[in-house]
């Protein structure tokens, strides 16, 4: 299998934020805490549509999830990435 695929579980680090697009799709953005004992690991997790919706009253900081998604660059000038997030496809 080929594709960008990603499998991450940490702890939830603040409250999620649920905005609408002008379209009128939900968009899901949290941050996990995912690094190995003394290597912190933050990343950013967006899910849209119904999937936001539905995970939002279940997502509490300090709560343990599951993310699988697909890893995306954030560009910036020229290009560059200048960091990550994941576009999660489930959130357990």
């Amino acid at each position: 299998m080929t594709g960008n695929r990603i499998e991450l579980e940490g702890r939830l680090l603040a409250q999620p934020e649920v905005r609408v697009t002008p379209a009128g799709t939900p968009v899901l953005r949290f941050t996990v805490e995912c690094g190995a004992p003394g290597e912190e690991l933050r990343l950013v997790i967006v899910i849209t549509g119904e999937p936001a919706i539905a995970a939002k009253p279940l997502l509490e900081p300090g709560r343990q999830v599951k993310v699988i998604g697909r890893l995306r660059a954030l560009k910036g000038n020229l290009k560059t990435a200048v960091g990550f997030e994941v576009v999660a496809e489930l959130i357990e």
